[in-house]
């Protein structure tokens, strides 16, 4: 069984005068113990993680990545690219990507999307009318 991105990356919601700032930290994955693509493979590959905002913005946020923990083998170099991807005001995909004969066990990311909160009207209220 995986874990859903939800569980992986349990996130928190700032709201301040219409600006909306979600921020969740977590490990992207763990291919050691199976002996899975990042740990045990050559050449190009990627794990991709697609993330749902727990409220959603106006227009796609900005996407802050950080790479908070990483465990790799000691003996080729450390080749790695973080990417935010597809990123619409509902959500966006983690990529992280190696290549060549790095070799990584495991990486931990911390993300931050910042941008207008998605405001709608209150219910029975239409929008662009003039109350009298």
């Amino acid at each position: 069984m995986t874990d859903s991105p939800d569980s992986l990356f349990p996130q928190t919601v700032v709201s301040i005068a219409g600006m909306q700032v979600i921020q969740a930290s977590g490990e992207l994955f763990n291919h050691v113990d199976g002996g899975l693509p990042m740990w045990a493979s050559h050449d190009d590959r990627l794990v991709r993680v697609e993330i749902t905002f727990q409220a959603t913005f106006a227009e796609p946020p900005a996407i802050n990545l950080g790479l908070v923990g990483i465990d790799s083998a000691h003996d080729q170099n450390l080749r790695f690219r973080l990417r935010a991807a597809d990123v619409t005001p509902r959500g966006f995909a983690i990529e992280f990507s190696t290549w060549g004969d790095t070799h990584i066990a495991r990486a931990s990311v911390s993300w931050q999307a910042i941008g207008e909160a998605q405001t709608k009207p209150a219910p029975g209220k239409a929008v662009g009318r003039n109350e009298k």
